[in-house]
């Protein structure tokens, strides 16, 4: 190896194919670093009962699992791997939240350099995390640096408060795919979905249904966005059959369609086929919305809410970017996105707005340097 090759552990709960906002974020990560000559791992949970080891420029151990206890991977095997490959590592970057990494961490002690990624507060289990909090407080206290994924998320986080001069701002990014080689191809697909919907503007919606997004508020505002709009609202979860069964019992099935996961390959044309991108999450476990970064990077404009506490309403600006309604409230959802269909020349200058705010803060590059810029702060460089 260069002498100048540094090193970094990635150690995150999961990893591409398998999707969220997390995975993506760590593959652009991994693939960032990689690309300025950094050697990269992942340490991840498999899905299953077996520790497979994918080899390759940036190589993929992920460990046996048992399952999940409040959305935490049992991988008890997670602790010998990390002792193992650790040491070939001058940073550890663990991502949280991630309470059986936590562990592995405080059991395992590695002598690396620690970074903390800090996607998200744990909102939901609430009774767990006052378990958890000692140890979680610790990995805090331990961490060389935090970085926080947007500012008022990081200002309003009541884990992070005591540590604020550990913590450092490193926006997400996706990678555009608004330029790819297969333009032309997605450009025909776009044109093929719009003509399953003649004469009908399009509000395209992503993201995994589960209680945080606010799809069934979505579903609400749709009553009353008319007979000239239809609702595309893709991903899967555990709330899909109840939305489903919301949508037909508001007589919904021609205005609103729950079409699943969308394949990656398939899910560029649909935000160039959307006039508009809808995220209505309704509170802060939506830390950040990566998925209003690929509608920013086709132009798309955004309506998203006012998460108070949450990168959401930060990323995209209102009267900037898109326009933000209050969370859980159908009639403001429909106001906003009302206002954007009727008003073509404004939707047209505020996914103008999207794209330049895109491509001035949220790109693969930006992130990267961003992330350089942490691990040369706890000093950790590369010299080129």
């Amino acid at each position: 190896m260069p002498s100048h090759q540094k090193s970094s552990l990635q150690l995150t709960k999961f990893y591409p194919p398998i999707n969220g906002g997390i995975e993506t974020a760590v593959r652009d990560i991994a693939e960032g670093l990689a690309a300025r000559r950094w050697q990269v791992e992942i340490l991840c949970a498999n899905v299953k009962r077996e520790t497979v080891v994918e080899p390759g420029v940036i190589p993929v151990t992920r460990v046996s699992s048992f399952g999940q206890v409040a959305s935490t991977s049992m991988t008890p095997s997670l602790i010998p791997w990390l002792r193992r490959r650790q040491r070939e590592h001058d940073i550890v970057h663990v991502h949280l939240p991630n309470p059986m990494a936590n562990l592995a961490i405080w059991l395992t002690r590695p002598s690396a350099k620690l970074v903390i990624h800090w996607h998200s507060d744990i909102v939901k289990q609430k009774q767990l995390l006052k378990i958890y909090a000692p140890l979680q407080n610790w990995l805090l206290r331990r961490a060389d640096a935090i970085i926080a994924t947007s500012p008022p998320y990081a200002e309003t986080s009541p884990w992070l408060q005591a540590f604020r001069e550990k913590v450092h701002f490193v926006p997400l990014c996706v990678q555009d795919a608004s330029t790819s080689a297969t333009a032309l191809q997605r450009h025909a697909q776009a044109q093929a979905l719009r003509a399953r919907y003649p004469g009908k503007k399009i509000v395209f919606a992503l993201g995994r249904m589960t209680y945080y997004k606010g799809f069934n508020v979505l579903i609400e505002a749709a009553r009353e966005l008319g007979d000239d709009t239809v609702v595309l609202i893709g991903g899967g979860g555990e709330l899909l059959d109840s939305l489903h069964n919301q949508v037909a019992a508001a007589g919904l099935q021609e205005r609103v369609h729950l079409i699943g996961r969308v394949a990656d390959a398939e899910l560029p044309s649909y935000y160039e086929a959307a006039d508009i991108f809808c995220l209505p999450s309704l509170m802060r476990s939506e830390a950040f919305g990566l998925v209003m970064l690929e509608a920013m990077s086709f132009a798309r404009p955004v309506v998203a809410t006012r998460i108070v506490g949450s990168g959401v309403p930060w990323v995209n600006v209102d009267g900037e970017t898109g326009l933000n309604a209050e969370p859980g409230d159908p009639v403001s959802l429909c106001t906003a996105l009302r206002r954007l269909l009727d008003d073509p020349v404004l939707a047209q200058k505020l996914g103008e707005g999207g794209r330049k705010r895109y491509e001035t803060h949220f790109t693969i590059e930006k992130m990267t340097d961003a992330l350089l810029g942490v691990y040369d702060h706890i000093g950790v460089s590369v010299n080129l």
